[in-house]
Parts: C-alpha cells; structure tokens; sequence
C-alpha cells in the first residue's frame, strides 16, 4: 500500500517535534519534510536530540505541497490564517490541511478580535474547518479535509464535560487547570521560561484564557443550546509536560450519582483514548501518551469530574494525527499505541 507523504510547516518547536517523533513510527505515512526558519537545511535531531539516529531527514525553507498529500500546520497563532487561502489556492481540494495553532478553532470571526487580539484574515473559510475532537466530533472530521486541532487547555476539559453537555446539564462550570511549561512554546519568557516556574506556581489569564470559547462553541454543539458556560483560571505549573483539569458544577435535582457515571460510560465506550479511571488520575499515567485520563465523582449535590493529559501529545501533536486517521478512514489509534512513561 503506498505510504501518505507527509510535510510539516513549523516543525523545530515542541509540537513539530512530537509531530516528527510520532509520525516517524506510523506504518501508513512516510514523513517527506518539515519545516524550520531557525534550521533551514540542517539536520532534524539538532532541534529535537531526542531523535539523533532516528531519521536522516534535514529542515528544509518551505514544503513543495504539489509532491505532498497531507499537511500539519505547527506555526504560531496567526499563521495559518495568513497562509492557508494561498496553499488552497495553488493546491485546490487535494491537500489536507490539519492546523495546530488557533486560527480556525472558532466558527465566528468576531471572537477573534476579543480572544486572540486579531482580525481574522481568511474569515471564508471557518466554517471549513472541523473542530478536531475525535471523541465529541468524530462524524465531521470523518468527512472532513481541513482540521482545527484543539487547544491543550481545550482537549482536557472539553473530554471531562462533554458527556455532562450531551446529557443537558447547565450551569456555570468553574475549571482549575495546570499546565506544564511546554505549553508556553519553546521560546522562553520571563514568565514561561522554565527556571521561574520551577519550584513555584502561579495563575494567568483567570476568566480570559483564550481556549474558552472553543470550549463554549463545542459543548453548545453536544447540548443543541448553551447549557454550560466555563469558568476557567488557568494556573502555570512546575513541570514540563501534562495539564491536569478539576472541573466542578452542580448536579441537576433529582439526577443520581448513576446517572452522571452512566453518561461519561456512554460516551467513551471503545473510546481508544479516553479512559475513565476510578480515582483521581496521575499525569504520569498520560504523559508520553495520546490518552485522557477522566475521574467522576458526585458528592452533595456538586459533580467534580477531573481529567489528565500529555499536553504535547492528546493536547497537539497526537491529536492531530489521531485526526488524520479519522480522515482517512484509518484506526484511530494508528500511530499512536504508546503507553504513557510512568513514573
């Protein structure tokens, strides 16, 4: 069977080498180029050393889209809304495009201006785009050519509300999630650079983190209505990897503690990724992996339900391939059958 040729625009950050990592051991692509600014012409492993010996492969400028079937777009926000109008036009339908970054997550442009601090620059094409959440849009990514991958933030408490929105709970969902340093990207700041988190903990963005409203949008989509509405403080976290969401709201009267545990059951029975765990979940179970760990628990009258991720794999890089198997009528679990590190 001949192999998918793959490129990757943007890949010498944390993303685009997990994309790398992952992709060089999935039997059904073969890995053609990615891209770097920073390394043009020279070898993958000196941006990412863990892959020294792994693959020859070597940064190019630019992908040439026409020897290619699929691209993932691993760039900063603002990016891909600047670039893709042009690939679609001098590739047509062909290309599949999966974005990483979060230029057409959100169906209506004028969320872009409050949340991300900028106009929207191919607002045409947003209806295009599937929301990338296997586990809560799987029909329209199976019919799709142009992917939105999920936020991190999104992916962790998306999978632990969905469920709750799909049955028609309402009410204000208060989230406290932490986030690993790769999060911030690899270009440090004084705020992200790793040494100032080590040891230490700080919120940011409480109630403005721009993965809200993806939130929003995907969980009115489950319910038909906007029955859920997020409240979100983020927290930087001492680690490099994982987020680690606690999402609390309040149980609809009458509903028992069966009910709700009956809901998360339903949607994710032969889930390849998403495990409901009966304790509080560990980050090191998911770390390295493309699973979401989800703990439920009702206790009076509130539901707690808390999840756990890889933010560089089910939050970006894994999810994103996850979807191009879906694409292409493929196991989604192609790929990706790696079992977290654990400890």
């Amino acid at each position: 069977m001949k192999k998918l040729r793959v490129g990757i625009e943007g890949g010498a950050g944390f993303t685009g080498g997990e994309l790398i990592r992952l992709l060089l051991s999935h039997p059904k692509v073969e890995l053609a180029a990615a891209t770097s600014s920073t390394f043009p012409g020279q070898p993958v492993f000196l941006a990412h050393p863990n892959l020294r010996g792994r693959t020859s492969l070597s940064f190019t400028r630019k992908l040439d889209y026409a020897k290619l079937d699929v691209i993932f777009l691993a760039g900063g926000h603002g990016d891909a809304m600047s670039n893709v109008p042009a690939i679609i036009a001098e590739t047509g339908p062909r290309l599949r495009i999966i974005d990483l970054s979060g230029d057409f997550r959100l169906k209506d442009e004028a969320l872009y201006p409050v949340w991300y601090t900028r106009k929207h620059k191919a607002p045409e094409l947003l209806k295009k785009f599937a929301y990338g959440l296997v586990e809560l849009n799987r029909p329209e990514i199976r019919k799709a050519r142009l992917v939105a991958n999920p936020g991190c933030f999104a992916t962790a408490t998306a999978l632990a509300l969905g469920p709750l929105a799909k049955g028609g709970v309402a009410g204000v969902v208060s989230v406290t999630a932490i986030t690993g340093s790769s999060g911030s990207g690899i270009s440090p700041t004084p705020i992200t650079h790793h040494p100032t988190r080590h040891s230490n903990m700080k919120a940011y963005k409480p109630f403005t983190h721009q993965h809200i409203p993806e939130v929003e949008q995907i969980l009115e989509s489950l319910a038909g209505r906007k029955n859920l509405k997020l409240s979100l403080v983020p927290i930087s976290g001492p680690f490099a990897r994982g987020i680690y969401a606690v999402c609390q709201v309040d149980l609809p009267k009458g509903w028992s503690t069966e009910r709700v545990k009956d809901l998360y059951a339903s949607a994710y029975k032969g889930s390849s990724f998403v495990r409901l765990v009966p304790e509080p979940p560990s980050l090191n179970a998911v770390n390295g992996s493309n699973h979401c760990d989800v703990y439920v628990t009702v206790q009076d009258g509130r539901i707690c339900v808390i999840s756990a991720i890889d933010n560089l794999v089910k939050g970006a890089s894994g999810q994103a391939i996850q979807n191009l198997n879906v694409m292409m009528g493929w196991d989604e679990a192609v790929g990706l059958e790696m079992a977290g590190h654990y400890p």
